[in-house]
């Protein structure tokens, strides 16, 4: 339990902590789509620290008097656009902390002042359909259904004392179809969409919430038409995420280091494993669950072999970080990670992705830059078989990646969406014709407000089906042992990748 405790004191004295950085003040160029200036409020900044026990996200807020006024950006690399670019949603307050896509509507959630959910059409322009906020400030999180009409909602208030779900349906026009209040809260542990998740058929709703006072934190499943509360389990290892099977039978639940699979109907534990590092790390499952995989200081994956989890997947480099962006299909056939190197400040990185049932590596994609700004993976998303796989990062201060990649199955990029700030999340439609990214106006690390969602739709190409190579690169292993191994960090090999153009 001291690992906990000196996570929850780390995150708890964020605020505090002086942190050697150069910092800009910018906002973005607002677009000709977005809504009028909310009240001039909030402002905030965000570095990843590394701790022994893993990578914690330390969060400022400051106040702002008057609503920024655009600067000049940082110069940026020369990048080429891949996919087209359907619409884009400017906010000039609020940042987009969270986008989830169905099969007509993305959604998202939004933090700092203009906290709120809103709903775009596929199809439309990007102006929001509607939207709802209990506070309208705080933070948020959101999770849509993949294959049904149904949104969960969570959001907490600017102070963090006051957690509350909901219940959406594109149709519900701004008045949520359910609502329920958390008796508990954490004000250093806030809502977010990696804590909330909605199950593909739309059944189920699952949430995680932790209390201040007891230092325990509670899995709720709901069900997702009534708000009914059908299962509390609560355990003293703190929960950061959870993720739902197809029918919500099954919830994989990210809790610091260990990585545990409850039945939804009864709160048994069906399996738990540890991981190798806490923090800002987020475990995806499968949809039948049958495949699971766990981030943080290496990257695993558990398959179901009839009767129990067995490992099938190893991943270690040195200095690298697994644990924020990670995915695996729906099928459970493809697994894929973004790591970077925390020892030279986040500068570093490489994509890379598995062949589950081979347990064979794919390829890798690696990154570098430079600047003085943090570019941590901090999201991912896949379609329904794993040829479209999505990765977010917060970007470099000269956008030497983009901030959104998408990658085919061979491990070529085939789409990106390159923000003028950092990417904070990312979402896959289920055939994988779509992606949706959601942004901060200007760079993590920079104290600042205001956000995007934009969404591109990918050019048709043929369906890759590369045959899987255990040694696709020198950079890593992959390993079918039942048990966790340590594996040789082996130095990488930069392989070719498109040459940069300059950004429009």
């Amino acid at each position: 339990m001291s690992v906990i405790r000196n996570l929850r004191i780390l995150i708890g004295s964020s605020s505090i902590i002086a942190l050697a950085f150069v910092v800009v003040f910018a906002t973005a160029n607002s677009s000709t789509r977005g809504e009028s200036a909310h009240a001039a409020g909030l402002t905030r900044r965000a570095f990843m620290r590394v701790t022994p026990q893993g990578i914690i996200q330390s969060t400022d807020i400051g106040s702002s008097k008057a609503p920024s006024v655009a600067t000049k950006p940082a110069e940026r690399r020369a990048l080429v656009p891949l996919g087209n670019t359907l619409w884009h949603y400017d906010d000039p307050t609020a940042i987009a902390d969270g986008v989830s896509i169905d099969a007509n509507n993305v959604w998202g959630a939004w933090l700092l002042s203009g906290a709120r959910l809103t709903i775009h059409a596929i199809t439309g322009n990007g102006t929001p359909a509607w939207s709802f906020s209990s506070f309208g400030s705080g933070n948020s999180g959101v999770a849509a259904a993949k294959g049904a009409d149904r949104s969960g909602f969570m959001e907490s208030n600017a102070a963090g004392n006051d957690f509350r779900q909901h219940g959406f349906r594109s149709t519900s026009n701004g008045t949520a179809d359910w609502s329920f209040p958390y008796p508990v809260s954490d004000p250093n542990l806030p809502a977010g969409s990696r804590k909330v998740a909605t199950s593909r058929d739309g059944s189920t709703i699952a949430a995680v919430v932790s209390d201040s006072v007891t230092q325990n934190s509670t899995l709720y499943i709901f069900d997702a038409n009534t708000g009914a509360v059908t299962l509390m389990w609560t355990d003293p290892l703190r929960m950061n995420g959870v993720a739902l099977t197809d029918n919500g039978s099954k919830a994989l639940v990210t809790q610091d280091n260990r990585a545990t699979l409850v039945d939804t109907s009864s709160g048994n534990i069906i399996f738990a494993v540890a991981g190798s590092g806490a923090g800002n790390i987020f475990y995806p499952i499968s949809g039948d669950g049958s495949v699971f995989a766990v981030g943080g200081f290496n990257f695993d994956v558990y398959a179901f072999n009839g009767t129990t989890y067995v490992q099938v997947i190893h991943l270690t480099r040195a200095s690298f970080w697994f644990g924020g962006a990670s995915t695996v299909s729906h099928d459970g056939s493809t697994a894929g990670t973004f790591g970077a190197n925390y020892a030279n400040g986040w500068l570093s990185g490489e994509v890379y992705l598995f062949d589950v049932p081979s347990h064979n590596m794919l390829g890798s994609y690696p990154v570098s830059g430079t600047g003085i700004y943090q570019g941590t993976p901090i999201g991912a998303g896949s379609n329904d078989n794993g040829t479209v796989m999505a990765f977010a990062s917060w970007g470099t201060q000269f956008h030497d990646w983009p901030e959104v990649m998408v990658f085919n199955r061979n491990v070529q990029l085939i789409g990106q969406i390159n923000f003028p700030g950092s990417a904070f999340s990312v979402d896959v439609s289920t055939d994988g014709q779509y992606v949706v990214g959601g942004a901060k106006a200007v760079h993590a690390n920079q104290f600042g407000s205001g956000g995007r969602i934009e969404l591109i739709q990918l050019q048709p190409s043929p369906t890759p089906t590369p045959t899987a190579t255990a040694t696709a690169t020198p950079t890593a292993t992959a390993t079918v042992t039942p048990t966790p191994t340590i594996m040789p960090r082996a130095t990488p090999t930069p392989r070719p990748r498109p040459s940069p153009a300059p950004r429009p």
